[in-house]
């Protein structure tokens, strides 16, 4: 009996042993981070000893912006060693693929470095003064690994510290845990003297992490920023999370925001704090970016849920996921009485104008514009503004009146707000994610009528927003501000290397129509030099009808075109509110911004 109970140990302890789950580790150095490099190393222990192979994999694009990176180009000196440190061979498979030729070793650990400069795509960035790390950009991962929990230990450039939305791990400075990949790619790191300041809001414990010098008033921005939590608290219900970070680098990189799991990376100028409508945009840029907390980090659309990190991940919805948020993003501030209906107004008119504006509005409808942002919307193509939707203003627009048309059939009684919570709660992080038929389904119970015709205009089709009607929902009037019309070419132009370069033209706009390309180099109207500066003033000398000579080389070669002038095609509009409003449209206005008809 002795014998047979020994030959089973023998026989089954190295199943055991190597049946165990598997332990994933991450080290993140950056010894010289003046030459951009940071240094990573991933470690697989405890993989069974077949197969004799194993991938790694580099996404190729990250989380928030639906566009292809190919980040597999910024990595080098890739190494494998296996459980004894011995180095082993390897191979790429495809462009972000690295097949690691292990044996029967029950550990892989490799190495390479990233070359990573790239701040202002909110990717990977290092310098020496700081760094930032998204996990998209920068790890390398085992697919059938994925939902294992992991560690990552950073290992700052001197006094540098790391702040991260990742949870610490207790008693080992500078490490920190993953539940899984997934958490692990959508809590970026920022590594370097940047402040933290430390704010509890509904009981949560919240960061506001600033990289760079500026004009700030850190105690007012946490108390904004506070509102902001508050609101959106109030409206979604619950705050996901325990812990979040404000991310905020200021420069002059550029600026926007990406949302995270339960961080966001916000840019703006370090200068812009103290003047009113520049800090308000910045409250804008929170709002939006804090809002994605709920939509899209936590109610995703069904293509997005989960994330494949090797490919194009397709959905007709991310009008939804970013146009919606815009939306909000904008409606919260007035919520929260951050800005004034006056504003709102003025808000309503240049967005009715810009919708008109557009001619790939009618070219590209919005569910196009989502399922093409791979190939269209981030590629910004030179006929992009005449060719394609937005799926970020068209859809804030189409979300807008959406609103307005659920409060005018259901008498008020519901809203898109509600159809958010009711998508939120129906559809929970980690389930299937939503389509716009789930949306529409919701919408149309709320409202208590048929909008297979609106998802057909404004949606799936390229329709003209009826603004007058939506806004009249409301009690708000929209009137065209005809005398403020000027001659326009419907021609963008900038100034590059001291030269005026064309850089746009609108379809069906005179200098459209007469010929002058993207990319031309504006000499002279009239004979006489002109530039950017100057364009507008030496176009309102003349009226419609009348005919300028617009020089330029192209291609090394003098050109002449004759433009016949007229006015913009889409005038700047007024809105106010109606003298004698209806009851529900009253009640509309009051629910919808939040404040009193008077």
């Amino acid at each position: 009996m002795k014998t047979v109970v020994r030959c089973f140990v023998v026989l089954f302890l190295p199943a055991l042993i190597f049946s165990q789950t598997p332990a994933i580790e991450y080290n993140v150095g950056m010894s010289k981070p003046w030459t951009h490099l940071l240094e990573i190393e991933v470690t697989v222990r405890g993989v069974p000893t077949s197969p004799a192979s194993i991938d790694f994999l580099m996404p190729v694009w990250r989380t928030g912006r639906y566009v292809v990176f190919d980040f597999s180009g910024g990595v080098q000196e890739f190494s494998a060693l296996d459980a004894s440190g011995v180095p082993v061979r390897w191979a790429k498979t495809d462009k972000s693929t690295w097949r690691v030729e292990k044996g029967r070793s029950t550990a892989v650990t490799i190495r390479y470095k990233v070359y990573a400069n790239e701040f202002e795509q909110r990717t990977r960035g290092l310098n020496d003064e700081h760094a930032f790390v998204d996990g998209c950009a920068v790890f390398m991962f085992v697919e059938k690994y994925r939902s294992l929990p992991l560690t990552v230990t950073v290992a700052p450039y001197q006094d540098w510290h790391v702040t991260t939305g990742l949870e610490s791990v207790p008693g080992k400075p500078f490490a920190f845990k993953a539940k899984n990949l997934d958490e692990l790619m959508d809590c970026p790191m920022e590594v370097g003297n940047q402040k933290d300041f430390e704010f509890d809001v509904e009981g949560k414990k919240h960061v506001l992490s600033i990289f760079g010098t500026g004009n700030y008033d850190a105690n007012k921005m946490m108390t904004d920023i506070g509102k902001i939590v508050k609101m959106n608290k109030e409206f979604w219900g619950d705050l996901p999370y325990d812990r979040y970070v404000f991310f905020l680098h200021l420069g002059l990189q550029g600026g926007g925001g990406t949302e995270h799991l339960n961080s966001t990376i916000m840019q703006t100028g370090p200068f812009g704090f103290k003047n009113p409508n520049s800090y308000r945009g910045f409250l804008g840029l929170v709002s939006h970016e804090y809002f994605h907390t709920w939509n899209v980090k936590q109610l995703r659309p069904k293509g997005i849920a989960p994330y494949d990190y090797m490919k194009e991940n397709y959905v007709y919805e991310l009008w939804v996921a970013e146009g919606t948020t815009s939306y909000y993003g904008a409606l919260m501030l007035q919520r929260g009485g951050f800005s004034s209906p006056q504003f709102v107004y003025e808000w309503l008119a240049g967005t009715v104008q810009g919708e008109r504006q557009r001619p790939g509005n009618r070219v590209q409808s919005l569910s196009e514009s989502s399922f093409d942002a791979w190939v269209k919307y981030w590629k910004e193509h030179q006929q992009g503004f005449n060719a394609e939707s937005d799926y970020y203003g068209k859809g804030s627009e189409v979300s807008l009146v959406l609103d307005l048309e659920i409060r005018q059939h259901s008498n008020n009684q519901h809203s898109l707000d509600d159809v958010m919570r009711t998508l939120y709660k129906r559809f929970p992080l980690g389930d299937r994610g939503y389509t716009v038929d789930d949306l529409r389904s919701i919408a149309e119970k709320l409202s208590g009528t048929d909008l297979k015709k609106f998802f057909e205009d404004y949606v799936n089709g390229t329709a003209p927003i009826d603004w007058e009607r939506y806004l009249g929902y409301a009690g708000l009037s929209l009137q065209a501000k005809d005398s403020d019309r000027k001659i326009s070419l419907g021609m963008m132009t900038a100034e590059r290397e001291n030269r005026t370069r064309v850089t746009g033209l609108t379809a069906g706009s005179p200098a459209y129509d007469a010929g002058v390309d993207i990319g031309d180099e504006v000499i002279a109207l009239n004979g006489l030099r002109v530039r950017t500066s100057d364009l507008s003033d030496r176009l309102a000398d003349y009226k419609p009808g009348d005919k300028v000579k617009l020089t330029v080389f192209r291609r090394d070669h003098l050109r002449d075109f004759e433009i016949t002038l007229r006015l913009q095609d889409v005038p700047s509009y007024k809105v106010t509110k109606v003298e004698q409003p209806t009851p529900l449209q009253k009640s509309i206005f009051e629910s919808w911004l939040k404040t009193t008809w008077e």
